[in-house]
């Protein structure tokens, strides 16, 4: 049976301009664009960001998914999104699913290809690379990630600062992402350990409201901001 090409594509962090050239080119090949919409508004970010890049009249299909741990471990809406894609496919046509930042980072990609791939395992599978929030927090402030002999670690305060505490024991510079929700939490673990002058926070990456912030009193006084992160580097030196 002839099968099409299902693409994983980074549309970068928010600036339609930080696409990358395949990825553009990708877009305007592909057949059909697959992206995740937000499950009460239907809302698509990446959507957003990827539509000058699409060719006129491409057709875009949107994917519920609940963006929990427990529908995650439980698997279904991924498996339903991942029969949906596979019945594209096997038209034959090719087909892209849009992904913010990296496709192979916290994405949802990565859980509908094993999905998909449970289905078929002979399914061609491509990934184009993109630009990731936090590299974009970096450039925005001027922040090197990692100098020398430095080490960076990248974790998730999703579900906790553990991983943080972790992360600050064993290397020099961390980048905390996924922490909205535990964003005074993580103010109160880098204050404990003296690092409340040696951490950026960065909001809306390379979008028009960007902004960055180096007080983490005026952090813990935003609203929570789901497209956020720490940038923390630490001065290990003897």
């Amino acid at each position: 049976m002839t099968i099409g090409t299902f693409y994983g594509v980074g549309v970068g962090p928010g600036d339609p301009e930080l696409l990358t050239l395949k990825a553009c080119r990708v877009l305007r090949e592909v057949d059909v664009v697959f992206t995740s919409a937000q499950e009460r508004s239907g809302r698509s970010l990446a959507l957003e960001i990827a539509s000058p890049h699409l060719a006129v009249g491409r057709e875009v299909v949107p994917l519920p998914f609940s963006h929990t741990f427990e529908a995650v471990e439980e698997g279904s809406a991924h498996r339903e999104n991942a029969a949906r894609v596979l019945e594209v496919l096997r038209r034959p046509a090719s087909a892209a699913f849009l992904t913010l930042g990296d496709p192979m980072t916290y994405s949802t990609f990565t859980y509908l290809v094993t999905a998909l791939r449970g289905l078929e395992p002979a399914a061609p599978i491509q990934v184009v690379p993109g630009i990731t929030s936090y590299s974009t927090a970096a450039a925005a402030s001027l922040t090197p990630l990692a100098e020398g002999n430095e080490s960076l670690a990248v974790v998730s305060a999703a579900q906790g600062t553990g991983p943080l505490a972790a992360a600050l024991d064993a290397v020099d510079n961390v980048v905390v992402m996924k922490s909205y929700r535990r964003a005074a939490e993580v103010c109160d673990l880098l204050e404990t350990r003296g690092l409340g002058q040696r951490t950026v926070f960065a909001g809306d990456c390379s979008r028009p409201e960007a902004f960055v912030l180096r007080d983490l009193g005026a952090v813990r006084r935003l609203p929570r901001r789901y497209m956020s992160l720490f940038l923390v580097k630490q001065d290990r030196r003897p």
